[in-house]
């Protein structure tokens, strides 16, 4: 999809902190610094998604969080996964979310932070991969 962020960054049309990345499933930071799980292929939504796909992105969420677990040091990861407008879903082009959490963290934060720290949390879970 010509439009699509997401796609954009896939095809390296805009820039993007490239966690890890296969044929089939990317790994990349979002503005708010944490990681985003999406299929390479543009699928608008979980209704659109095919099983084997899905075992990619699975397999590739359980990765990221163990990282961003061992890597960041957080107490726990919250994954979410939004489908349609009236659920939350803003990007359609299916993605997943993995927030680090910590036990007096207040769960919708959504600041954007700048590239340098953007940089410093890809290290630390790239390394941990």
């Amino acid at each position: 999809m010509k439009n699509c962020i997401f796609c954009k960054i896939i095809n390296r049309q805009i820039a993007g902190h490239i966690i890890n990345e296969d044929n089939d499933v990317i790994v990349f930071l979002s503005l708010e610094n944490h990681p985003l799980v999406v299929p390479k292929r543009h699928i608008k939504d979980i209704y659109s998604l095919d099983v084997e796909t899905g075992g990619k992105i699975m397999a590739e969420l359980i990765k990221t969080a163990k990282a961003v677990k061992q890597g960041l040091g957080c107490e726990g990861v919250y994954i979410t996964q939004a489908n349609e407008p009236a659920a939350g879903q803003d990007v359609f082009h299916i993605h997943f979310h993995v927030y680090p959490r910590w036990a007096d963290q207040i769960m919708n934060q959504t600041e954007k932070v700048d590239d340098v720290e953007r940089s410093a949390t890809l290290n630390k879970i790239k390394d941990n991969l």
